[in-house]
This record gives structure tokens, C-alpha cells and sequence, in this order.
């Protein structure tokens, strides 16, 4: 059977890519941008089932309005990410360096603080335990 990767682990992974690739820093800005958010985009409608690929950032926002109760800085950081991608991306604006960084730093603390931590049924662990024995 074909092994399901996590949500997190996934996005966790894709945005390391995208911090070693360095698209950003070979002036490849909304690329970068793009990337990213496309990254959040798949997370969110992974964890949270809201169809985000096909919304725009305000839609995405207002669905995620939830995380402002529960995990705020997520939320503020999704909203940061989805704002300065929206500026590169249709207004052509060239952000500064902390900028770029900044939206990276945001989307790593969006994943790990909106992960979901899948817990074993007891059953679960009682087989695996068996199987070692």
C-alpha cells in the first residue's frame, strides 16, 4: 500500500526546497511567492478541507477565520504571506529582503502551529506492540 504522508511533513518538506533552491534570491520573486502560497494553498485544503486553490486570498482568509480564535499568530502569518504574494503577483511589487524571509519564516510557523497530530486508537497501539514482541 501506498504510504500517506502528513499534511505537515509534506509542506514541512516543500518549504525546504524552497529555502534551499533560493528562488528569490536569484530574482525569481514571484516564483518564490507563487510557490509558496501554493504550498499553504494544498495544506489548507488538506487539513482544514477548504478549497483553496480555486479561492482568492480574501476567500481563503475569511474561511480561515477560525484560526484567530485558536491560533492567532497562524492566522496573521497566513494573512502575510497571502498579502505580500498578492502584491509581487498582480502588482508587480518588489518586496525587500526581511520581506521575502519574513513570509517564509510565516509560512514554516503556519504549518507547525495548524498541524493536526494523528493519535493511534488503542487498537492501534496495541498491535504495534504486539508486532515487536
Amino acid at each position: 500500500p501506498e504510504e500517506i504522508i502528513p499534511a505537515n511533513i509534506e509542506a514541512l518538506r516543500r518549504l525546504d526546497k524552497i529555502k534551499e533552491e533560493k528562488i528569490w534570491q536569484k530574482g525569481r520573486v514571484k516564483e518564490y511567492h507563487t510557490e509558496l502560497t501554493d504550498v499553504l494553498r494544498t495544506y489548507i485544503e488538506r487539513v482544514f478541507n477548504i478549497p483553496s486553490m480555486e479561492m482568492t486570498s480574501d476567500e481563503i482568509l475569511r474561511s480561515s477565520q477560525f484560526l484567530k480564535v485558536d491560533k492567532p499568530a497562524a492566522f496573521e502569518g497566513l494573512k502575510q504571506i497571502l498579502r505580500l504574494a498578492d502584491l509581487v503577483k498582480f502588482a508587480k511589487w518588489n518586496p525587500e529582503t526581511v520581506e521575502n524571509e519574513l513570509s517564509l519564516m510565516n509560512a514554516y510557523l503556519f504549518v507547525n502551529q495548524t498541524k493536526v497530530v494523528e493519535v493511534a486508537s488503542p487498537e492501534e497501539s496495541k498491535e504495534s506492540t504486539e508486532i515487536k514482541e
